[in-house]
């Protein structure tokens, strides 16, 4: 009974509680077998969202069996029911991906498990090895039987491609284990290290993806595995395959799986979270059964005192493990990239010296754990049958043919070929032919059942089915694994040239119908209980084991097998059973198998690895809806591979097969691969004679053409179909094409996922495609039974060996000119369609041509208008197009020599085709046309919508400005989200207007005409509105007419006038709808009430007639106009909506855009207005002001220069004059002794003095700063407009626009900038020159205004600067300092005037003891003068001689730039004014000195203050 999941532990109860949210609780479970897949795949034609949780299995297979990505998608409708699990209430996944993969294993049976991995890998899912028990108590399973059957295929540098099961094959073993808590993602470390840096990987299901978030329940405990296998292309991964698992869940709590993954594994990855004394002991026990260890640390980030603890703790570990440098990497930041990076390089550096294993090893090993593997002792029983099967095949494939599978030779080839050879009566002496075909007769009937065909139906006849499935299975495996080094020659070399033949399961099928047709040459006692042998076959038949239905390789139909096995399943099929026949016809490489799979979910041998050519049928029951739909309950599914024509005789071989297959069929898809040039013609050929064959049959079969990629084929044999198929209109649906369908090998990730849902899409539009031809079929036939078709299928052969069809199997001259027509139309169409679209593209700019041309010409074009001229020159291409086509078809048949007696029986069919295509390229184009009209005009307003929003946003981006440069303030990026937002919503839209449905606007207008009708006084009336469109026009009907009025005599011309009438009215009616459209109005019932006014006021008219008319007249007629009314309203309404799509549609879609660029914007701008005012401010500021307050100093200077002291400051000899003078008079020897000391310091102070008097008095200054203001603010606006006009348009760095600034203003008014500012970072910023210059040019406006301010309000006072008085000193001291050079011996200064002199003299020498010089060997003042000196015998010596002694007279060849004149008569005078000075001072110069006083002569003691000041003026040549 059932369990109480009250009596469980937690987890278990968890358990339960899935099992039943999925359905399959115990009591329902039982394993999913191989035919599960037919009723799961072939309901579904949608890739529907599951309803809720119970039909997540059946999605995931149906979505894998279609190779869609998304097939482990756990997302539901309804997700989260009442079934107590802790599940995410905002999810839409019902549970984890994980426990859904798990349970998928749990619940299906080996065989459905195979099917399983091979497509999960091939999609590149991660898939179980390890299955968790759902109880505790109970054992885990290692899965082998699954991974038997996966091939996969790499590329070796030493030894090329390499293809191998997946099973046997070794190679490392990598296991990657979580231990604890972990901060990183472990599955998705690992899809990044498997992806590498340059391809996604979503291999193992991770917290990242759908679903993967949600707690596990059934998963805990599970081990994944995939391979990386080396595909030879530059991004690879590692350098050779490995095997790569995945424990899920917390490896403490998984002793089991850890002691096989520890055994097995040649690395063992472990991330850890915590460095426990737990986690260090199970590393410890870990690390001494793996041959390496690499440790992830993912612990979480500790207090900064642990930090160093830690580092020891991870020392001492990779001690105690005996870790080698580099394998444990960091991993606490969380980074998983560079986890992933750093894990990659490392197993790059171990994988090409590490130990290898295979899958069937790590069986064995965990049976030696006491871990269940799947394969039991059935199992095992089984490949002890295939072994015996198999004996001797290892001697080789040929011999293994010939000696126990010798049906299939020459001698039957050449039989089945004599017999339609006489069929045919292509052989003149029958004689000869009849004794050639009795001794090959008597070679078939010398047949002995052999030792493995004996084993092999003896298998076969198992009572137990599971075993005959297993052993179905092993014949499988074992026949590819054995020949796997053919199939790799086979991917790389034609099938022609490989020198040993592969051989398949098939093989042994076709030998078991050989047995069997060979008794019907001849009984034979050793062919014992051959009659069994058709029951064997339809049994396998229902088991989903294809039955052979045409035998390629001898070109014949095994007529009483077929019909013998066909007759056993006739017998155990309900009565009465009806059925329906699909054929696909599979060329080279067609891969008809994955598309019949993907359709129907069956299993048809695969073409790249039976290596028989021929065709099968499988019996597929159908669903419920499939029945209704089809009207049958069965659909026989027939695939037909490698039919190829690379010799005459095989083109008539595969002319033969593909005739005899279509002839069965309701419809047959024509399955043609991907482009090859050396295939396509014969591909084409061979399907072409195949529809010439069949289209005169009785039973029609209807064609559907399947192509892969978008090259020329598929649409070649579309339109051949449509030529040659009579009766059936022309269309482009018969051809679906789906995406290569090359699927990827296991490990590779070369084709992407959305390759694959394109594949996944394109297969459901195909099966919804024939799904609606059968349905078709069954609308205009009746479907058969399979007695019926048997029937049929003997009658055919009988016509296929006899060849009695219309052409021969082996010509090709009428299909080559046929398919040479079509290859003309698709190029023609082609051409046009380019043509055309061409025209489309470029057609807004020609809309708003004509659209200016009527304007211009005083009218007004509406759409319709619009529309009528686009569709006519439209019209007028596609004509002239249509009559090159058809021109150019007749053309070609000239030019190839082709008899056009061939094709004339088609040439009706082929102008039609023409003439189709013109139909469907007008209405294509008429549909482009609407929707680039509309797309202009929404771009008009669009337009104008973006501009008036652009608009609004500049607005409020310039008053936020403003707010920021006002307030000083910073604004955030919220803050400029909700100002965006509250001018966003504010755009004028209609999208907040209610649209009205369809249905809506007819129930109002019924609503108005009931009550229009009722307030007429009709009663009991049926209203309802005319569907116009199903109405060929208003017809006046004798119901119309009232009893008295139905008169024969009269009723004729009645009814014309009524006619008229009624037509008049219905004109008036639509001319006001239309009035109303074309203004794009809105339905409203006042204009309903307004068109039933006409319609009465027109019906009063009609009462003026002699007849009568019904009150049915008035509601029908009124019924018919509202109804036209109502398609016309809503027609306008559509157009609103899409108006409204498309509005709603670009303002999603641009609005983030917007948002963005308005925070970009504000943030860019309000930089470049604080770089303007900074420079403004710190910049331009200082220097504007300098510049007006320089003219005040300039006038102060002026000032000074005029009146009475223009001769003082007029040059520097005159200003030294008066400063010996100024002295003399004060005579004060305080200010002698400063001179003599520092005479550039006294000269300014003595200035000082005479600025600081001279201010101190009232100046009158005039008022010039004004006009400077002007002069320096005309000059910045001028260079700053120069900076802009000379600017490109492209964004610049603010400080080389500043720069560019400064350096104009410098050489318009000589002004130098402090540009040191724009150094700041504030300046790096790159912006559009005129939103720049335009805030420059504001703060520039501000700062004059706010200069003007200032001198309006200080209009009466000029405030004289505190460096004023500075300034003028300077400049007066540069005016009068003259030569800066002093006398070498008694610094006198030099009082040349001239500029540049060369030689420096001075006008006053003075005695050499003012300036602290003494006597030779004493500490005496010397009073002689430089003058004297060099008249005399004195010598001199000081560091300039470097201490040598030198007579004064050579004082040149020291110092070579004076020239003192000795003193004489001439000069004497000048020395006076020192003299008198010495005199009066000689004693305080002696003290101030601490010498001596100097010995002067007497006689100065006579001069007086008179005369020195009077030799002044002699030796400066001063009159006063």
């Amino acid at each position: 009974g059932q369990c109480d999941p009250s009596d469980l532990s937690e987890i278990d109860r968890d358990k339960h509680i899935l099992l039943h949210m999925l359905d399959l609780h115990r009591e329902k479970v039982a394993p999913l077998d191989l035919t599960t897949m037919q009723y799961v795949s072939t309901p579904s034609t949608e890739d529907d969202l599951p309803q809720d949780p119970t039909e997540l299995l059946n999605a995931f297979l149906r979505r894998l069996w279609l190779c869609n990505p998304q097939a482990r998608s756990t997302c539901c409708k309804v997700p989260v029911g009442d079934y107590g699990l802790d599940m995410d209430e905002n999810s839409q996944c019902a549970i984890n991906p994980l426990d859904l993969v798990a349970v998928i294993y749990m619940t299906t049976n080996s065989f459905l498990q195979q099917e399983i991995t091979q497509r999960m890998l091939q999609c590149n899912f991660a898939v179980p090895l390890y299955l968790p028990p759902i109880h505790p108590e109970k054992k885990g399973t290692i899965l082998l039987c699954p991974f038997r059957g996966v091939l996969g295929q790499w590329k070796s540098l030493s030894e090329g491609p390499i293809m191998k099961n997946m099973a046997d094959s070794r190679m490392p073993f990598l296991s990657a284990v979580r231990l604890g808590s972990c901060n990183v993602s472990k599955s998705r470390v690992l899809n990044r290290v498997l992806g590498g840096p340059h391809e996604l990987n979503d291999c193992f299901v991770n917290c990242g993806m759908e679903g993967g978030q949600l707690p596990r329940v059934l998963s805990d405990g599970l081990v994944e595995v995939c391979w990386n296998l080396h595909s030879g292309d530059r991004h690879k991964i590692f350098s050779r395959p490995v095997l790569v698992a995945n424990l899920r869940g917390d490896a403490a709590d998984c002793e089991k799986q850890m002691s096989l993954l520890c055994y097995t594994s040649a690395v063992l990855i472990v991330f850890f979270g915590r460095f426990g004394a737990k986690e260090r002991d199970l590393l410890a026990s870990w690390r001494d059964n793996t041959s390496h260890m690499i440790i992830i640390d993912c612990s979480t980030s500790v207090e900064d005192g642990q930090d160093n603890q830690n580092e020891k703790m991870k020392q001492r570990l990779m001690k105690d493990l005996e870790l080698p440098d580099g394998t444990m990497l960091n991993g606490c930041e969380g980074d998983e990239e560079e986890i992933a990076e750093n894990l990659r390089d490392v197993l790059d550096r171990f994988i090409p010296y590490l130990h290898t294993t295979n899958l069937v090893g790590t069986a064995g090993m965990a049976n030696d754990l006491d871990i269940n593997v799947d394969e039991d002792e059935l199992c095992r029983m089984a490949f002890s049958e295939v072994e015996e099967v198999l004996s001797g095949i290892e001697d080789g494939v040929s011999s293994y043919l010939e000696n126990q599978l010798p049906l299939q030779g020459t001698v039957w080839k050449q039989l089945c070929q004599l017999e339609k050879e006489e069929a045919r009566h292509l052989q003149h002496t029958s004689q000869s032919l009849t004794g050639e075909k009795e001794n090959l007769i008597k070679q078939l009937l010398d047949y002995k059942l052999t030792t493995s065909m004996r084993a092999f139906t003896a298998a076969l006849c198992s009572f137990d089915t599971t075993k005959r499935a297993f052993f179905l299975s092993w014949m499988r495996v074992k026949l590819e694994v054995m020949q796997l080094d053919n199939l790799s020659d086979q991917r790389e070399a034609d099938e022609e040239q490989m020198q040993e033949p592969c051989i398949g399961l098939e093989h042994f099928l076709r030998e078991m119908g050989l047995v069997y047709e060979r008794y019907f040459r001849g009984p034979n006692s050793d062919l014992y209980d051959m009659f069994r042998l058709p029951y064997l076959g339809a049994e396998l038949l229902f088991y989903g084991v294809p039955l052979e239905l045409y035998d390629g390789d001898a070109s014949v139909f095994p007529i009483n097998w077929v019909y013998s096995v066909l007759y056993e399943v006739h017998k155990q099929l309900p009565k009465f059973s009806h059925m329906r026949v699909l054929t696909i016809l599979g060329f080279h490489n067609s891969k008809n198998a994955e598309v019949l799979s993907a359709l129907f979910g069956v299993n048809f041998p695969k073409w790249g690895r039976r290596h028989i050519k021929g065709a099968c049928m499988l019996l597929l029951s159908l669903p419920d809806n499939f029945r209704m739909e089809m009207d049958c309950e069965f659909l026989l599914l027939i695939s037909t591979e490698g039919l190829n024509a690379q010799t005459e005789r095989s083109l008539v071989h595969a002319s033969e097969l593909a005739t005899f297959v279509s002839g069965l069929s309701d419809i047959t898809l024509i399955n043609l691969p991907d482009e090859d040039q050396n295939e396509t013609r014969s591909n084409l050929q061979i399907a072409v004679n195949a529809i010439l064959c069949t289209r005169n049959l009785e039973r029609k079969t209807t064609f559907q053409v399947a192509s892969e990629g978008a090259g020329m084929d598929g649409k070649i044999m579309s339109c051949v179909i449509d030529v040659l198929t009579t009766g059936q209109l022309p269309n482009e649906s018969q051809r679906e094409t789906l995406p290569t369908s090359e699927r990827r090998g296991i490990g590779s990730s070369s084709v992407t996922s959305k390759n694959d849902q394109i594949y996944s899409d394109a297969i459901l539009r195909l099966k919804k495609r024939l799904l609606t031809m059968f349905h078709e079929k069954a609308t205009n036939g009746q479907p058969t039974c399979l007695g019926a078709f048997m029937e049929h299928m003997l009658s055919l052969w009988e016509s296929v060996k006899n060849e009695n069809f219309a052409i021969k199997f082996g010509e090709t001259a009428t299909a080559d000119a046929i398919i040479g027509l079509c290859r003309k139309l698709v190029q023609g169409e082609k051409q046009l369609n380019d043509q055309l679209d061409i025209w489309v593209e470029a057609l807004d700019n020609h809309i708003t041509e004509l659209k200016e041309s009527v304007y211009q010409s005083g009218e007004y074009m509406d759409s319709d208008r619009l529309l009528r001229i686009l569709r006519d020159e439209a019209a007028t291409q596609i004509n002239t197009e249509r009559d090159h086509i058809k021109a150019s078809l007749w053309d070609y048949l000239r030019q190839e020599d082709i008899d056009i007696g061939l094709v004339e029986n088609y040439k009706v069919s082929l102008h039609k085709k023409v003439d189709h295509i013109q139909e469907q390229i007008t209405y294509d184009v008429a549909q482009k046309l609407e929707s680039a009209t509309i797309c202009h005009d929404m771009t008009v307003k669009m337009h104008a919508l973006l501009t008036s929003l652009e608009a609004a946003l500049e607005v409020r981006l310039r008053s936020l400005l403003q707010t920021c440069k006002n307030n000083n303030c910073v604004i955030e990026d919220k803050e400029l989200e909700r100002e965006f937002a509250s001018v966003w919503e504010n755009i004028p839209s209609n999208m907040n207007d209610p649209a009205l449905e369809t249905q809506e606007i007819f129930a109002r207008m019924v609503e108005q005409l009931k009550k229009n009708i009722s307030d007429r006084g009709l009663k009991k009336q049926n209203i309802r509105l005319r569907d116009a469109k199903q109405l060929n026009g208003f017809k006046v009907k004798t119901a119309h007419f009232a009893l008295s009025s139905k008169m024969k005599k009269t009723l004729k011309y009645n009814k014309d006038v009524a006619q008229r009438f009624t037509n008049n009215l219905i004109e008036d009616c639509d001319r006001r709808v239309s009035d109303k459209v074309c203004h794009k109005e809105g339905y409203s019932d006042s204009y309903m009430r307004e068109l039933l006014a006409i319609m009465d006021k027109g019906l009063e008219f009609l009462k003026g007639e002699p007849f009568v008319m019904s009150p049915k007249f008035e509601v029908d007629i009124k019924g018919y106009v509202c109804g036209k009314a109502a398609e016309s309203f809503q027609e306008v309404q559509d157009s609103f909506i899409r108006e409204k799509e498309i509005k709603e549609r670009f303002l999603n879609e641009t609005r983030e855009r917007h948002m963005l660029n308005f925070i970009y914007q504000f943030r860019k701008r309000d930089q470049c207005q604080k770089a303007a005012q900074s420079f403004t401010n710190q910049c331009l500021k200082p220097t504007v002001e300098d510049f007006i307050y320089n003219s005040l100093e300039r006038q102060i200077f002026n000032d000074i220069l005029k009146k009475k002291n223009s001769q003082l400051y007029s040059s520097p000899k005159k200003f030294h004059y008066s400063l010996l003078k100024e002295m003399l008079m004060k005579d004060s020897f305080e200010d002698f002794h400063e001179y003599l000391q520092s005479h550039e310091s006294f000269c300014r102070k003595s200035i000082e003095n005479f600025i600081r008097a001279h201010l101190s008095g009232s100046v009158m200054i005039e008022d010039r700063r004004e006009q400077r203001m002007h002069q320096i603010f005309d000059w910045v606006k001028r260079c700053i407009n120069q900076a802009s006009e000379s600017s490109s348009g492209a964004q610049r760095n603010a400080r080389q626009l500043l720069e560019e600034v400064c350096a104009s203003l410098a050489s318009l008014g000589k002004i130098t900038m402090p540009t040191q500012i724009l150094k700041k970072p504030l300046f790096d910023i790159s912006t559009h020159r005129e939103h720049f210059f335009a805030n420059l040019e504001e703060s520039v406006s501000e700062l004059s205004s706010s200069i003007a301010q200032e001198f309006m309000e200080n209009e009466d006072v000029i405030e004289v600067p505190d460096d004023l008085p500075d300034k003028l000193q300077d400049m007066l001291y540069e005016r009068v300092k003259g030569c800066d050079k002093r006398c070498p011996f008694c610094k006198a200064p030099c009082d040349l005037e001239e500029t540049e002199h060369q030689v420096h003299e001075a006008v006053v020498h003075r005695p050499k003891g003012l300036v602290c010089y003494t006597n030779a060997n004493s500490t005496t003042l010397s009073h002689n003068t430089c003058s004297a000196d060099i008249a005399g015998q004195n010598q001199f010596q000081n560091r300039d001689t470097a201490g040598r002694s030198l007579p004064f007279k050579e004082y040149q060849s020291i110092y070579p730039d004076w020239k003192i004149y000795p003193e004489d008569s001439r000069n004497n005078r000048a020395a006076v004014y020192w003299r008198y000075v010495f005199m009066r001072y000689n004693r305080r110069f002696a003290q101030k000195y601490q010498c001596a006083p100097a010995k002067l002569p007497e006689a100065w003691g006579n001069i007086t203050q008179r005369e020195a000041l009077q030799s002044l003026r002699e030796a400066f040549q001063i009159t006063e």
